[in-house]
């Protein structure tokens, strides 16, 4: 139960770090306006691709912790909730 916790509190932390990280860019970049976009432009796409693999870190997880309960479950093709 607490490994769960701890993964919340990890993916939260993570969030927060990149949110701030781009908050303290803008606020401190010597550059351009256009080169400010650009940055945050690459630091939103690197945050994005560092949540998806965490998404599929945390699925994979999960899978094992079903599997190891002998719980079986379906992969869904359906990517909308």
């Amino acid at each position: 139960m607490s490994e769960r916790n701890d993964c919340g509190s990890f993916m939260g932390g993570l969030l927060m770090g990149g949110i701030v990280g781009a908050l303290v860019a803008l606020v401190l970049a010597p550059q351009s306006g256009e080169e400010t976009r650009k940055l945050l432009k690459d630091k939103a796409l690197e945050l994005g691709k560092e949540i998806s693999d965490q998404t599929e870190t945390l699925k994979e997880k999960g899978r094992e912790l079903l599997t190891r309960d002998g719980i079986e479950i379906e992969e869904s093709t359906d990517t909308n909730p």
